[in-house]
């Protein structure tokens, strides 16, 4: 049923999916990421290019606008999304608070050509359960980030100028990245920095859905028990009579708002 569009699921289908969500929730972590992982896409090849560079790269552009361009009608108030459990960084690992960050504000709210969806001071709501949990193997510099750079302030700028150094240099990030299986001691700065458009052209106007509290304060933002919840907070920037734009995951898609 994941393969199809929620109006096409037959009954079968929607049984499968009552029964998957109420596994999910009850299952603990490490076995949802473990089935999550299982779970194959059905992606096949649309294009083959060989040749120069910058020749080979337009004709890829047109190739991947040609599958997943979708035109839509007019920029909305609030923009939300679901974000999936895996981002390019977290494979085989725990998609911990910053990769969430960075998944959706970074990679989901920049997947337009012109403009946006949502206006500028609008509102973002995502749905993840954004646990406060890290792989210590992979990410240990992320935990540091986290408990150590985001305590002090989550301004990009303020970040990099004091601390983005001491990280890409401290040896022990050196020799896990290295030695380990570690991602570079400064990868969470760019990952952080990844989310800086959104942030400020929202104005940090972002709301995590079901998300741990604790960690969607530190990253700055603002935590909501359910939509309905998000909605009400969003009210005191946008008015009771938004315009709402969700955005369907999967598939992905790239946006051109006309």
């Amino acid at each position: 049923f994941l393969n199809k569009r929620e109006w096409e699921w037959s009954l079968a289908d929607q049984a499968n999916m009552l029964a998957a969500k109420k596994a999910n929730e009850r299952a603990p972590a490490r076995i949802r990421r473990e089935v999550f992982r299982r779970i194959v896409s059905p992606y096949g090849v649309t294009g083959v290019n060989a040749g120069e560079t910058e020749a080979v790269h337009e004709k890829t552009l047109a190739n991947v606008h040609r599958q997943q361009l979708v035109e839509v009608d007019g920029q909305s108030d609030i923009l939300v999304l679901g974000l999936p459990y895996i981002c390019p960084y977290n494979v085989n690992s725990v998609m911990n608070p910053i990769l969430v960050q960075c998944l959706g504000l970074g990679y989901f709210f920049n997947m337009y050509l012109g403009q946006p969806l949502v206006r500028r001071g609008g509102v973002m709501i995502l749905h993840h359960p954004t646990p406060w949990e890290f792989h210590q193997v992979h990410h240990p510099s992320y935990v540091d980030f986290f408990d150590e750079v985001l305590a002090e302030t989550t301004d990009p700028a303020a970040i990099e100028a004091k601390f983005e150094q001491q990280y890409a240099q401290d040896p022990w990030y050196t020799h896990l990245y290295r030695n380990s299986y570690a991602y570079h001691g400064v990868h969470p700065f760019y990952m952080w920095y990844w989310g800086a458009h959104a942030m400020e052209y929202l104005d940090n106007n972002v709301l995590f859905v079901g998300g741990d509290r604790r960690a969607v304060r530190r990253m700055g933002f603002r935590a909501a028990s359910s939509f309905a919840d998000a909605l009400e907070m969003a009210r005191d920037v946008v008015g009771s009579s938004p315009r709402i734009t969700y955005l369907h995951s999967p598939p992905l898609a790239l946006t051109e708002v006309r």
